[in-house]
């Protein structure tokens, strides 16, 4: 009697020693990286895409003032060789939505990656997939709207200043669409870079 008296209250003592909960170990720091990215980089991209979608709404007032300086006869000669580039920023208005939803997105999956929630990667990943397709939505765009486009005020603004030798037309379009494709390839990295990180088993176990 008095040997399972002593093993119960040896076992007691054992119990009140150990901790009540074991904190989970090898916790990955690449969730709460990731979130802390995804606020700042979600933060820039709202503030691009308000002024992208700003810059398109108010492109009058803006072609008034680009020109306000010239001579009035050059005035409405670069007007119109440059109306062209002003009929495809609706294009720039629909980017300019869609980097917006890509913001937000952003930002709500970064506030939920910093605290470890599995929603956050969720979100990520749509975030990611969303992102990838807008990229290519945007080489779409300079491939067979831009660089035309750009190819033809080239021409005009060569026509203007009487120098045919300068090749404008034949330089813009290339020159347009290597940036813009070199831009927006660049661009695909890091929704890329995060979905294979947020995929480690490690984050993945990491988050709850």
């Amino acid at each position: 009697m008095e040997a399972q008296m002593e093993a119960q209250m040896e076992a007691q003592m054992e119990s009140q020693t150990e901790p009540d909960t074991v904190p989970p170990a090898n916790i990955s720091a690449v969730p709460k990286v990731i979130g802390i990215l995804h606020l700042v980089f979600g933060g820039i991209g709202l503030v691009m895409g308000v002024i992208g979608i700003a810059s398109a709404a108010f492109k009058e007032k803006l072609e008034e003032m680009q020109f306000a300086s010239y001579p009035e006869e050059v005035r409405e000669g670069m007007r119109g060789a440059m109306q062209p580039i002003y009929e495809t920023q609706k294009w720039d208005m629909i980017s300019g939505v869609g980097s917006l939803i890509l913001a937000v997105l952003l930002i709500v999956a970064g506030l939920k990656l910093v605290k470890y929630r599995r929603q956050g990667r969720k979100i990520s990943n749509i975030y990611s997939a969303l992102s990838i397709g807008h990229k290519l939505f945007t080489i779409g765009i300079v491939i067979f709207i831009k660089s035309p486009v750009m190819k033809k005020v080239g021409e005009s603004l060569e026509k203007m200043s009487g120098q045919s030798d300068m090749n404008m037309g034949t330089m813009m379009g290339p020159i347009v669409i290597i940036s813009g494709i070199v831009m927006a390839i660049v661009m695909m990295v890091y929704p890329i870079l995060s979905f294979f990180l947020l995929s480690k088993k490690q984050a993945r176990d990491s988050l709850r």
